[in-house]
């Protein structure tokens, strides 16, 4: 008998010392994972605006390559003289960007500019180019832009190949459809000025950053940047989409995701401190187990050290019976969201508390709980102003959202079947998951929709015209006398020009209707439910209008003027693709004709 006694305060000592390092390993895995979700945040954040920089960027380019293709559509018996205007002109817009671009009739490098550094690739066959044949037999079989490399060059460098086809309509037979292959626009991407335009550089000096998707591949391309294995060491991937092909970002911590949730090595003596003193006094109150006293003053204990860890908690713990009554409510931080103080709640039930459809939800997870006998999660947010008890003013928000975990109590418990309700403030991480989401839809300068947007606003005005007979429309706007305003002013000025357009933009059009931004000086309109192409004229006077009105920049009085090419559908289209080129041709034949106005789309 002495011996069992004996033995019992080092069994006792025993278990506290396992329970206290299992709660340390579960806090310190939970603190891991929390530094781990932050850094993936922040990672995410910093990628998701390289990706945005990358797009435009790239898109633009792919652009003026389209641009130069519709020009060799319309004049397919341009000389040299007259394309080596055309590209100096398109290069100039990129300076630094595009290296060389060719005319490549028949498959044959007939044209290029500049002329004198490129001479010898005059009458190359790309066709039967051993390198670069299979991009231009894609080409041929797609009808659409495609992406080549990046190669690394022999001169130094990398460079990407944008080759755009070209059709040309040879008689009345060809007026429907795209026409007769006649060759191809190419055009020489410099990727190290592509890099040092969207800050790759000095993104790579805070993370680890990986491209793959070589020829406009994506997840199937061989790896253009950085370490193939980033792709399988559970780093942040995001999609860089271009017309012609995608690419695959991906980024992580230089050092990895355990260095960012490292510890600081007093956290882990102050666990082994815990851990031994809580067997310590395990021992030593299981010493003094024979006497009533001496075990309360342990169970007494216990309890202060459990309460203070909970009330040190920013969450706060119900106990719910099986009806959905409130039998008991401790801890934590969040307790000042109720302004009556949320010991007020004992008693009532959950439907007095919540809106119905709520009270509905929360008695069923209950019960689901209580039936598997096993933990239970669920996500739910409260409009305060509807929650009897629940403080608006007192909140980071009126909108709060929570992370309940259900657990099934026995009943011995509180006498009856009965649930213990973990509620957990999650609405800080849902405001930084809708910032994060708005940033990846939203232009970075204006606030406008970017091309993803407009993009998806597009195919649901599609669908939902298809669906109903109605009509919609694209205005493809571009401001005539941007550069040389940017120029003259600068950058700063330049984005205040261009966030003033967008803002009168925006209040030009419906409520219904979207205003996008392309990049640079590139916007889209579209125009929801338009009757006929009356209303998509007036709406383009007005903007003409309300664009030619001065701006003031920095004190300074300035105007510019904008053309407008105009799509609509489904006269001019039933694509996306379709309808934003008629739209792009449109401008283009506005710009031609004078500028300072717009066009609708003629074939």
């Amino acid at each position: 008998m002495g011996g069992s006694v004996g033995k019992s305060p080092l069994l006792h000592g025993a278990l506290v010392a396992v329970l206290s390092l299992v709660l340390f390993i579960v806090a310190d895995m939970t603190w891991e994972q929390r530094l781990v979700d932050r850094a993936r945040a922040e990672v995410t954040g910093q990628l998701a605006a390289l990706r945005a920089r990358l797009e435009g960027e790239l898109n633009a380019t792919i652009f003026l390559s389209q641009a130069l293709a519709t020009y060799a559509t319309l004049n397919p018996g341009l000389d040299q003289e007259e394309f080596a205007h055309v590209a100096g002109h398109i290069m100039s817009e990129r300076p630094g960007v595009i290296r060389s671009i060719a005319l490549v009739p028949d498959n044959v490098i007939r044209f290029i500019h500049p002329l004198e550094e490129n001479r010898s690739a005059l009458g190359a066959d790309l066709l039967n180019h051993p390198e670069q044949g299979e991009s231009v037999r894609r080409v041929m079989a797609t009808g659409e832009p495609v992406l080549a490399g990046p190669w690394q060059l022999v001169q130094g460098g990398e460079a990407l190949i944008i080759r755009v086809p070209i059709h040309v309509r040879q008689n009345l037979e060809e007026a429907v459809g795209r026409g007769s292959y006649w060759g191809l626009a190419s055009v020489v991407v410099d990727m190290d000025e592509v890099y040092r335009l969207v800050g790759m550089g000095e993104s790579r000096q805070r993370l680890s950053i990986a491209i793959r998707g070589r020829d406009g591949m994506g997840a199937r391309g061989e790896v253009i940047l950085g370490d193939s294995g980033l792709f399988d060491n559970d780093a942040v991937v995001q999609d860089v989409v271009m017309r012609g092909g995608r690419w695959q970002l991906a980024a992580a911590p230089d050092a990895g995701w355990q260095a960012v949730a490292q510890r600081p090595p007093t956290w882990y003596w102050t666990g082994t401190l815990f851990c031994l003193l809580c067997a310590s006094m395990a021992w030593k109150l299981s010493h003094q187990a024979r006497q009533v006293r001496d075990s309360e003053l342990r169970y007494r204990a216990l309890s202060e050290r459990l309460e203070a860890i909970i009330t040190a908690m920013p969450d706060i713990c119900f106990v719910l019976d099986h009806e959905g009554r409130y039998l008991d409510i401790f801890g934590g931080r969040d307790a000042r969201y109720y302004h009556h103080g949320h010991q007020a709640l004992l008693g009532r039930r959950l439907h007095e508390v919540l809106p119905a459809d709520k009270a509905d939800a929360f008695l069923n997870m209950i019960r689901v709980a209580l039936d598997s006998g096993q933990l239970q999660f669920i996500e739910y947010d409260l409009d305060a102003t509807e929650v009897d008890g629940l403080d608006p003013g007192s909140g980071p928000g009126e909108r709060l959202w929570f992370e309940a975990r259900i657990m099934p109590l026995g009943e011995h418990v509180m006498g009856c079947p009965a649930v213990i309700w973990i509620s957990v403030n999650i609405t800080q991480r849902k405001n930084a998951q809708d910032r994060i989401r708005y940033m990846a839809l939203h232009d970075s300068l204006t606030g406008l929709a970017n091309r993803v947007l407009l993009q998806d606003r597009v195919l649901h005005a599609l669908e939902q015209s298809r669906r109903q007979g109605t009509h919609f429309a694209l205005l493809f706007l571009d401001l005539d006398e941007f550069k040389p305003i940017n120029d003259r002013f600068g950058h700063e000025a330049g984005d205040l020009l261009l966030r003033e357009v967008a803002r009168r933009l925006e209040g030009s059009v419906r409520a219904v209707d979207t205003v996008a931004r392309l990049g640079g000086d590139e916007f889209v309109i579209l125009l929801e439910s338009v009757p006929d192409a009356a209303l998509p004229c007036a709406v383009a006077e007005k903007l003409l209008s309300v664009l030619s009105r001065p701006f003031t920049l920095q004190g300074v009085e300035c105007t510019v003027t904008c053309s407008i090419g105009i799509s609509i559908y489904p006269m001019h289209g039933e694509h996306y693709d379709t309808l934003m080129r008629h739209a792009d041709q449109a401008l283009y034949q506005a710009k031609t004709l004078g500028r300072r106005g717009y066009r609708v789309f003629t074939a």
